[in-house]
């Protein structure tokens, strides 16, 4: 944004959705990519009274597709076999809404890590290894909980392995594959299937001084790719994995269950959230019918975060 404009210049959008919490995950996800190239600051607070739904807030410096994006979320709730939840949009004035809303949003201190947006760049202690993330981009949703999840995962995992190659699976913004790559001078996969998000995480990588290698290149550093899935893909290649890391939503993690652990190296560890605590029992029995054995959890409100390791 352009700071020589003045306030009065300034116009937001904002999107008002009441959610349930198990398709809370897939919305904030569908707000990213309307998004385009501006990300979204995106909130979810609260309902007095509702313990089953939570309003979100997404707030944007362009105006989104009103259509397009009832339609994706349509697509949606149709698989998840719920009701289309109502889409509201209205245009804020006079303020910076997408700046303030990030002001409000806070760094995630967790384990040996501290997420930090522009905004609290003077706050980051010196006894910890920092990863700087625009706040709209990993702050102040569901994925708060879960991104906090799996830094205490990885900080909990630094002294149980020694990791000659992970992957950060579903890498979104970047900010798990940053942390890894920080925590261990190792090669580090960042694949993700929507080609905006590696192109940020890209970004990301590059802000935070990780350096930028190609898939193929031996040596320490970290790749993106765009890629669906493991099969007849570079992420199959490149494999097997000592750690892979996929905070993602429970159905995928369901449905890539048995290629991830194909693609784990035996005594490999994986790391996965994205997942509600009333989804984790699906996730767990099926992880260890394929030998995984859970090692620990990362509780965080309704979400959960879990580490298994490879029998």
């Amino acid at each position: 944004m352009n700071n020589s404009h003045n306030n009065k210049d300034i116009i937001t959008w904002k999107i008002s959705i009441i959610s349930s919490l198990q398709f809370l995950p897939t919305l904030e996800e569908t707000l990213y990519a309307h998004g385009g190239d501006n990300f979204p600051t995106i909130a979810d607070f609260e309902i007095p009274g509702d313990s089953e739904n939570r309003l979100l807030e997404g707030y944007f410096n362009e105006e989104p597709d009103l259509k397009a994006l009832n339609e994706t979320i349509n697509g949606m709730a149709a698989i998840f076999d719920i009701a289309t939840p109502e889409v509201k949009l209205e245009r804020l004035e006079d303020k910076d809404w997408v700046s303030e809303s990030q002001k409000i949003l806070k760094p995630i201190d967790a384990g040996r890590f501290y997420l930090y947006g522009n905004h609290d760049a003077t706050t980051v202690p010196d006894n910890k290894i920092s990863i700087m993330m625009e706040a709209g981009q990993a702050f102040g949703t569901g994925s708060h909980e879960t991104t906090k999840g799996c830094l205490l995962a990885i900080s909990d995992v630094f002294e149980m392995i020694e990791p000659g190659i992970a992957l950060d699976l579903g890498c979104g913004s970047g900010v798990l594959a940053i942390a890894m790559a920080k925590q261990w001078d190792i090669k580090i996969i960042a694949s993700d299937i929507d080609p905006i998000a590696t192109e940020t995480a890209a970004e990301n990588i590059s802000i935070n001084g990780v350096k930028i290698i190609k898939p193929e290149d031996g040596g320490p550093g970290t790749a993106v790719v765009t890629c669906d899935g493991f099969e007849n893909s570079i992420l199959e290649k490149t494999g097997p994995y000592d750690l892979i890391v996929a905070n993602i939503l429970a159905e995928p993690l369901l449905q890539l269950a048995p290629d991830i652990v194909a693609n784990l190296k035996g005594n490999g560890l994986i790391i996965l959230s994205g997942l509600l605590k009333i989804q984790q029992t699906s996730i767990i029995d099926l992880y260890e019918k394929l030998e995984m054995e859970l090692l620990k959890s990362f509780p965080i409100n309704e979400w959960q975060s879990l580490i298994f390791r490879k029998k």
